[in-house]
């Protein structure tokens, strides 16, 4: 039986999240959510030992998470990322090529970096750029969310809701599993993406004139010659992190092709997050700028998704968004895609997933299904293309281009990134159909 108390404390918290959304301005959206987890206790939902195991299950999120975030703190203040985007503008021979480049290398990126942390140090590299081209920061700007959204597609910590799908469904070997059947998918929408940005975004780019041959001619090459003992030693993530990655991809996919066992991808992360703060030398400055709100998001996310399915609302959401079981291959492809295509657009992706997580399990889906986890988390990702509010990252580049003076309005963005939402979705449909 449904608890009208479960449904009402949904409703407010979904409700003061799009209004939030909406009108751009009150509480964040983390502190809605962690409001919520507290309401959620508070009027009895979920008991104090209900809670406790709300987070205990939470834990492999956060933990992977908060690696991920420190990581991307410390790339960021090595001057790694910003040296890797001035890379990228010198790849571009022409003015009308660097939207391609840009989509390219931003959307690669952030397949192994966290999409929301990517774009915190992506924004002020292309305002920066935009002034030193005297242009339109705008388009670039475009480019950078569309990026970060397509990008991210491809493995379990491109984004957030990618994680929980990776943790919560029970997925064997996570990164296999995305690499196996989204690398393809997400290759040709890169290459497609690339294609169609230059072409809409042509005629706003910068004019070929000596300041942008200057700027070209200051690119940095993309490994530096000499001093890297120095370097490493300065900034130790430059040698943890890839090694980090390599080691989980490693024991993932290895794990995979031999049947052996695997360990879980947060444990790889998370020794690696430890070795990190071992060896860096500006630990305490790396830790305090870790954005921990995006950590109390998912803490109050968990204890609210933990309320609705104590009170009865997951079984309820069934039959107002009707998904057909295991049984029902191509139709539940359909209808997991059309359905986490819209309802990021009223919660944003993050808070849909975790909603239909529960649902999906209770519909019988588990490990063996690959296919309908990767269409939730594939279609939820892309549905970010569709308008601002589809994704945490949009909404992320949105304010700090404002802090720089180029706002940007939702009619630009969604003439831009609905026929890349559908180019994209249409691409993820037909490879995950002939991968069933």
């Amino acid at each position: 039986m449904t608890s009208l108390l479960a449904v009402g404390l949904l409703v407010v918290v979904l409700g003061a999240v799009i209004v939030r959304q909406i009108l751009g301005r009150g509480p964040g959206v983390w502190a809605i959510f962690l409001a919520g987890g507290f309401a959620t206790v508070a009027v009895g939902l979920l008991s104090f030992g209900g809670a406790e195991a709300a987070l205990a299950s939470a834990a492999p999120v956060l933990l992977f998470l908060f690696a991920l975030f420190l990581f991307a703190e410390a790339l960021a203040r090595s001057g790694a990322l910003d040296h890797l985007a001035q890379w990228l503008v010198g790849r571009a021979r022409h003015p009308a090529d660097l939207p391609v480049v840009l989509f390219v290398g931003f959307g690669l990126a952030s397949a192994f970096l966290v999409n929301d942390a990517l774009v915190l140090i992506g924004v002020p590299v292309l305002l920066a750029l935009a002034a030193r081209l005297r242009t339109n920061a705008r388009p670039l700007l475009l480019v950078l969310a569309l990026a970060v959204t397509v990008g991210s597609v491809l493995t379990p910590f491109g984004n957030p809701q990618n994680l929980l799908v990776s943790v919560e469904s029970g997925m064997d070997a996570p990164v296999y599993t995305f690499l196996r059947y989204l690398l393809v998918p997400t290759l040709l929408n890169l290459a497609l993406g690339a294609w169609f940005l230059r072409w809409r975004l042509r005629r706003s780019m910068p004019p070929e004139d000596a300041r942008y041959a200057e700027l070209r001619a200051e690119a940095p090459p993309l490994l530096p010659e000499g001093g890297w003992r120095e370097r490493l030693t300065r900034s130790p993530v430059l040698w943890v992190f890839p090694g980090t990655m390599v080691v989980l991809v490693t024991i993932d996919v290895t794990a995979a092709l031999t049947h052996g066992p695997t360990v879980p991808v947060w444990e790889t992360a998370g020794a690696g997050a430890v070795v990190l703060m071992l060896v860096s030398p500006g630990r305490e400055t790396i830790l305090k700028g870790v954005d921990w709100s995006i950590l109390l998001l998912f803490a109050g996310l968990f204890l609210v998704v933990g309320g609705a399915e104590a009170g009865g609302v997951v079984p309820a959401l069934e039959s107002v968004f009707p998904i057909p079981g295991p049984g029902h291959s191509v139709a539940a492809l359909l209808a997991i895609t059309g359905t986490s295509l819209a309802g990021p657009q009223v919660v944003s992706n993050v808070p849909w997933v975790a909603l239909q997580i529960p649902l999906l399990s209770h519909l019988g889906y588990g490990a063996g299904t690959p296919v309908a986890w990767l269409a939730l988390a594939g279609a939820s990702t892309l549905a970010g293309n569709v308008t601002l509010l589809g994704a945490a990252s949009n909404l992320i580049v949105v304010e700090l281009a404002e802090r720089g003076g180029v706002p940007i309005r939702l009619g630009e963005f969604v003439r831009v990134g609905l026929p890349m939402a559908a180019m994209t979705v249409g691409v993820l449909v037909v490879c995950l159909a002939v991968g069933l």
